[in-house]
């Protein structure tokens, strides 16, 4: 993946969530969403996993001085794309 000229190593997990996200800019997504989008039916809805590949994602996409693209919406889910528009 890139941002901007920076490109970004994923593994094929992260790629998928992030896929998730792009297909929906801006939109608020939950956390089964993102599971029906980018697990398989192994998914367990009580695990964290989905927090763990958000915050990698984070990790990786958002470098010190840039803008954080992914926004955590408390209660309701992770959107990405918010912080960059406004």
């Amino acid at each position: 993946a890139r941002r901007g000229v920076r490109e970004v190593e994923l593994t094929t997990k992260e790629f998928a969530v992030l896929e998730t996200f792009l297909r929906h800019p801006g939109e608020v997504l939950t956390r089964e969403h993102i599971s029906e989008h980018a697990w398989d039916e192994n998914y367990d809805p009580a695990s964290n996993v989905i927090d763990v590949y958000v915050a990698r994602l984070r990790r990786k996409i958002d470098a010190p001085g840039e803008p954080p693209l992914f926004e955590t919406v408390r209660g309701a889910g992770y959107r990405l794309g918010a912080r960059a528009r406004r």
